[in-house]
């Protein structure tokens, strides 16, 4: 299928709908992506470089369209181990769907702060041994914003996460840490107060 389709925010609840297993699990997931679309779109606010807010508001709200898959219907992730995978499925779900490529590709490379192959091979990640990092700035804003939350549904704080991703994951925490400087700090606690949910 040529991949063409540019969703609208009406598509994109639709693709949502189709794939969750019932109404809360899409609350859960497309909750969260909206969340980390407003994340996203605030640090890209603080760039003075040209975005394309509309890949990045788009892909932001399709990139955990794979996750449907790991979730029962309470909305317990059932594979933590395969999770990572979503990403990789969700891009497929969306070229299956006739969405832009450009979208796909950000999607693709969500995982994390993106994955190089070397970093897959030496977990291991239970992912293609390929290079999984975003080529875009749209790709790299929506991997750090995804970062602040979690579809528990919690918000992490940056220190929190941070200590988390030096602990067990070195080269990913210092790819955080470079990025806040980049991107900025989002105000998590007024997020927090927000949308009513706890922050770790």
């Amino acid at each position: 299928m040529t991949t063409t389709i540019w969703p609208s925010i009406k598509d994109i609840e639709r693709y949502h709908k189709k794939y969750a297993p019932n109404q809360k699990v899409f609350d859960l997931v497309y909750g969260h992506c909206q969340i980390v679309a407003e994340i996203a779109l605030w640090c890209s606010g603080n760039l003075n470089i040209k975005i394309d807010n509309h890949l990045l508001q788009t892909a932001a709200l399709l990139h955990d369209i794979g996750s449907y898959a790991f979730f029962n219907d309470a909305g317990q992730n059932t594979n933590s181990r395969l999770y990572p995978q979503h990403a990789i499925l969700g891009a497929k779900i969306l070229e299956d769907e006739g969405v832009n490529e450009t979208i796909n590709s950000v999607v693709a490379t969500h995982v994390l702060l993106g994955l190089s192959k070397q970093e897959i091979i030496d977990k291991p990640w239970y992912l293609p041994e390929l290079d999984y990092q975003p080529s875009t700035i749209e790709g790299e804003l929506l991997c750090y914003a995804d970062c602040f939350h979690s579809k528990h549904p919690t918000f992490n704080s940056y220190q929190t996460y941070l200590n988390g991703l030096r602990q067990n994951l070195p080269i990913q925490g210092d790819k955080f840490a470079l990025w806040s400087k980049r991107f900025g700090i989002p105000d998590i606690d007024s997020l927090a107060y927000k949308y009513s949910q706890p922050v770790r």
